[in-house]
This record gives C-alpha cells, sequence and structure tokens, in this order.
C-alpha cells in the first residue's frame, strides 16, 4: 500500500500563464516526496515536473534538449556531460554527468531507455545512492513547444528520514535546469 505522509511545506508553485511572465518560463509544478512514498516502505520518493512553452517547434526543442551529452550546454547545474557508450540519441546508449550543487558534486550515470524521436526520451539511472528517472516530452502548443520535465528519484532506506531536506534542495535546482533550458531555447531555437 502506500502510505502517505504531512507535507514537508507546501512546493505547488504557479506561474502566471499569460502576459509576458509565461512566455518566459511557463508554470512549474513539484510534489514533494514527504507527501507519498514507495508502497515498500523502504525508498522515499522525490518528485519533480516542470513546463514551458517556448517560441519554436517541437523538433528545434527536441534537437536542443534531448541528448544528455550537451546537457551542461543549457542545466546551469551541470558542470559536465558526456556519452561513454553507444550512439546520439541510441536506445541503450550510457552517460556521466557531474551534477554540481553548491559545494558538493555529484557524478550520475545514466542509459537512454525510452526515445520517440521529436516527442519524448527518458534517461534511467543513478545518482549517488539513488536511482533516478528523467523524462522529457515535446508537445505542440499553439504556436510553439510545451516542454514537460520529469525526474523521479529513489532514496535507499537509510537516506529516507533525509528526504525532505533533500528534496527542498532538489526543488530550486530543477527550477535552474528549466529556466536554463528556456534560455537555451531561446537563444538557440
Amino acid at each position: 500500500h502506500v502510505r502517505h505522509g504531512r507535507s514537508f511545506r507546501s512546493v505547488l508553485r504557479h506561474r502566471p500563464q499569460h502576459g509576458p511572465e509565461a512566455s518566459r518560463v511557463g508554470w512549474l509544478r513539484t510534489v514533494a516526496p514527504s507527501e507519498r512514498y514507495v508502497s515498500n516502505g523502504r525508498t522515499s520518493l522525490i518528485r519533480f515536473v516542470g513546463h514551458l512553452h517556448v517560441d519554436v517547434a517541437p523538433k528545434v526543442a527536441f534537437d536542443q534538449l534531448a541528448d544528455m551529452d550537451q546537457l551542461h550546454v543549457w542545466n546551469p547545474n551541470v558542470s559536465m556531460s558526456r556519452r561513454t557508450e553507444g550512439l546520439t540519441l541510441e536506445l541503450g546508449s550510457r552517460y556521466e554527468s557531474v551534477i554540481v550543487r553548491g559545494p558538493i558534486r555529484l557524478t550520475a550515470h545514466s542509459t537512454l531507455v525510452e526515445v520517440e524521436f521529436g516527442r519524448r526520451v527518458k534517461y534511467e539511472g543513478s545518482i549517488a545512492a539513488s536511482w533516478s528517472v528523467d523524462e522529457l516530452t515535446f508537445q505542440p502548443h499553439r504556436a510553439g513547444t510545451r516542454v514537460t520535465f520529469f525526474n523521479e528519484t529513489r532514496l535507499p532506506s537509510w537516506m529516507r528520514p533525509l528526504g525532505p531536506l533533500l528534496n527542498a534542495g532538489f526543488q530550486p535546482q530543477a527550477r535552474k535546469a528549466v529556466i536554463g533550458a528556456q534560455r537555451h531555447l531561446t537563444r538557440n531555437g
């Protein structure tokens, strides 16, 4: 069964959906891990869902953001990203990224597990002692594209008490990544 706990803090955040603010960032929605735990009770869940709207075609947005080899180009939290095995956007390709959070540097190892060219990519892998799933989807929206960023990180049981604190630190970093993607697409789309 899924156990529901009390919210550590409300992290539901809405951005304006109309006017100049909306075209810059779109809106972000996040869910705190303290609100939901994985059914086995041994791992907690950190989740982030963010959206942005850009005035470029889905294929252009996909080409600029989908390859994890280029993650460091648009994500300000990543100091290095590279493909370690496979070809660009080939299923099974492996990647290594260095994530920077203040003085802390974490190495993430990811594998491309799903790809729908021009529409969606999904990566799974490890960061520190956690398992992470990252998915980007690209949908036509008015004259541009709605990009959805999804991350779900499962913490091992020994880190569970730190889940709310880790989530509180992760949410601003994830929002920075969405804003970095928006800036990159605005400049290069």
